[in-house]
C-alpha cells in the first residue's frame, strides 16, 4: 500500500468510554497547564470532512518547566527486544458493536457525529495545552509541509518571520501551485536561570506574545497537478524538489520565479525515469545536487544534477536506478551522518533497504532488514544523534525502533498507540529520546522513549504506554504531513486533508525537561 493519502483506507471510530476525554485533549493528564488568551469563532465547528476556521492561540502567562531531570537522551539499544506480552483483546463495546451493524450511511454519519465531537473537546481543552496554537483553513488542502531553514526578527516586533514550504491537491478541479508562506511566530521561551524558582523546580521567562500570528502565502509557482511531496534543497533552500502525479520530479528555482503566477508551467528541471508517481524524495545533505526519489513503480532513482543540469528546462535522466524492493517504495532517507554513501529506504514488500551508493549491485543492499513489520512500511526516519538507530511506521499501526548492527534480530522497541495506519515517523531535531508520529487516525503523537519500561497505574495505562507523551488532535481529517522547526524546535507545522494547515508548540509544562546546559550542580548553587 502507497502512503499516499488519497488511497489510505478511513479512519476507524475512536473507543468511546470514560477515558476517552483525556486522550482527545490530547495528552496524557499528568502534566500542567497553562493559561492562554484564545481567539476562537465559537461559530466553526466543523464538519468531519470540511474544513475549521482559522483559530490562534497565544500565551499571555509565563509557563515554566520542571527541572527535576537533564536533558534526556537513549542509552546503547539492546540486540533484542524485551517487550512484555500484550493482555488478551477486550470484549467490543456496546457503541462498537452497534456501528459493526449500522448500514455504511448509518456508520458514516455516526463517525462524523464522533470527529466533530473530538473537535470541539480537543478545542475547549487547547488553551490548557499549548504556548501556541494557529489553524489555518486553505483554499485547498496540501500534502506536504516543510520549514524553510531561514528565519529573520521582524523590525519593531517582538515576533519572529518563519517560512513553510507547501502545495496544493486540487484534484484537476483547478491549476496547481507550490507554495512559500510566511508565518509571525513569537520567539521561543527564554531558560535563562535567573527565572529559575528553587521552590517550584521550574524555569520561567516567557512572557506574553504582543502580535497576534499573522499567515500569508507570498509565492505561487505553477505546477503539473498536485504536490505530492515537497522538499528544499540544504545547500540551497531557493532548489526545490517536488513530485508530480505525472510520474517525474520536478525541480525549481524559486527565486526565478515571480510571486505572482503566471499561466505558463516552467521548472528548471524535468527528473523522467520513473514509471509511476512518488511520495519519496530527500537531498543529499553532503553533495549538493543529488536526490533520491522512490515510487510506485518499485524502484529509487538517483539524480545528479551538479553533473547533468544544463541550462533551464532541462530533462534529466537517472544517474543509477535502484531496485532493491519488490513492491512500492514509500519513503527514502540519506544516513545523516554517513549519507554521502548511504541511503536507507521503505516498502510495502515489509522490508527496511540500506543502499551504499558505492556498491555496482542496485538489487543488493547493504543492510536489509526482512520481515520488518506486519504491513507496509510508510515511512523512515534516521536518528539525527545515534547513528546505528532509526525508526519506521507501518500500516499494522506501530512504530518501529531499530539497530542497524542487528538487522536479524528485528525491533529493538515498540511504539503502540495509533488507532490507524501510520503515515510518518520524525525524530526530534534537539532532544534524543523524542520522535512524532502521525497517523489516518487524525493524530500526531510525541514519544519519550526514556520512559521505555516505567511503571503505570492502570489509569494511566489505559491512556497510553509510559512513552506517550503528548497527543495533537486538531486535525478533522487524514494528517498528510508534518515538520518540526529546527529555529524553535517544539513547534511543529501539520497539514491534513480537512484543508488545514496548523502550527503549534505544545505546552513547556507537558513536554520539556531542563536543557541538558543547564545541570543540577548550577541550579543548587544558583
Amino acid at each position: 500500500m502507497s502512503n499516499s493519502p488519497r488511497n489510505s483506507p478511513k479512519n476507524g471510530h475512536t473507543r468511546k468510554n470514560s477515558r476517552m476525554l483525556s486522550q482527545l485533549a490530547a495528552v496524557p493528564t499528568r502534566g500542567g497547564h497553562s493559561i492562554y488568551n484564545v481567539e476562537v469563532d465559537q461559530e466553526d465547528e466543523p464538519e468531519a470532512a470540511t474544513a475549521a476556521a482559522e483559530t490562534s492561540v497565544a500565551p499571555t502567562a509565563a509557563p515554566s518547566v520542571s527541572a527535576k531531570s537533564t536533558q534526556p537522551s537513549l542509552p546503547p539499544p539492546p540486540p533484542v527486544a524485551t517487550r512484555e506480552k500484550a493482555p488478551a483483546p477486550r470484549p467490543p463495546t456496546d457503541f462498537e458493536i452497534e456501528m459493526a451493524n449500522a448500514s455504511a450511511e448509518d456508520r458514516e454519519i455516526m463517525q462524523n457525529k464522533i470527529i466533530n465531537e473530538e473537535y470541539k473537546i480537543w478545542k475547549k481543552n487547547s488553551v490548557f495545552l499549548y504556548d501556541i496554537m494557529y489553524s489555518r483553513a486553505l483554499d485547498w488542502p496540501t500534502l506536504t509541509t516543510q520549514w524553510l531553514p531561514d528565519v529573520k526578527e521582524v523590525p519593531g516586533k517582538a515576533s519572529r518571520n518563519h517560512r513553510l514550504l507547501i502545495g496544493t491537491h486540487t484534484s484537476g478541479q483547478q491549476q496547481d501551485f507550490l507554495q512559500i508562506a510566511h508565518i509571525n511566530l513569537p520567539p521561543p521561551p527564554s531558560m535563562s536561570m535567573a527565572n529559575y524558582n528553587e521552590n517550584t523546580k521550574e524555569l520561567g521567562g516567557h512572557g506574553a506574545a504582543k502580535e497576534p500570528i499573522v499567515f500569508s502565502v507570498v509565492q505561487k509557482i505553477p505546477h503539473p497537478g498536485e504536490v505530492n511531496k515537497a522538499r528544499y534543497q540544504p545547500q540551497n533552500p531557493n532548489i526545490i524538489a517536488t513530485w508530480s502525479p505525472d510520474h517525474n520530479v520536478y525541480v525549481w528555482d524559486r527565486s526565478k520565479h515571480p510571486s505572482v503566477p503566471g499561466t505558463e508551467i516552467k521548472p528548471q528541471a524535468t527528473l523522467k525515469g520513473h514509471s509511476a508517481e512518488g511520495f519519496a524524495v530527500e537531498w543529499n545533505p553532503f553533495v549538493e545536487g543529488q536526490l533520491i526519489s522512490g515510487s510506485e513503480d518499485k524502484t529509487v532513482n538517483l539524480w545528479d544534477m551538479q553533473r547533468d543540469f544544463k541550462r533551464d528546462n532541462s530533462t534529466l535522466a537517472p544517474a543509477r536506478t535502484f531496485t532493491q524492493h519488490s513492491a512500492v517504495v514509500n519513503d527514502v532517507q540519506y544516513h545523516p551522518q554517513h549519507g554521502k554513501n548511504l541511503f536507507g529506504s521503505v516498502s510495502d514488500d515489509l522490508t527496511v533497504c540500506i543502499m551504499d551508493i558505492r556498491s555496482k549491485s542496485p538489487d543488493r543492499p547493504a543492510i536489509h532488514f526482512k520481515n520488518a513489520h506486519k504491513d507496509a512500511i510508510n515511512s523512515l526516519s534516521f536518528h539525527p544523534k545515534h547513528d546505528k538507530l532509526f525508526a519506521t511506521g507501518s500500516a499494522d499501526k506501530t512504530i518501529g525502533v531499530f539497530d542497524l548492527r542487528f538487522p536479524d534480530h528485528g525491533k529493538i522497541h515498540s511504539l503502540e498507540g495509533h488507532k490507524d495506519i501510520i503515515t510518518k515517523v520524525d525524530w526530534h531535531p534537539m532532544d534524543a529520546s523524542i520522535i512524532a508520529s502521525s497517523s489516518n487516525d487524525r493524530r500526531i503523537i510525541f514519544w519519550d522513549l526514556s520512559k521505555g519500561g516505567a511503571e503505570q497505574t492502570p489509569e494511566d495505562a489505559e491512556d497510553g504506554p509510559p512513552e506517550m507523551l503528548f497527543m495533537h488532535g486538531g486535525h478533522t481529517n487524514r494528517i498528510s504531513d508534518f515538520s518540526w522547526n529546527k529555529n524553535d524546535p517544539w513547534v511543529m507545522c501539520s497539514t491534513g486533508e480537512d484543508n488545514l494547515v496548523q502550527v503549534w508548540r505544545a505546552s513547556r509544562h507537558l513536554v520539556e525537561t531542563m536543557p541538558a546546559s543547564v545541570h543540577r550542580r548550577e541550579v543548587s548553587a544558583s
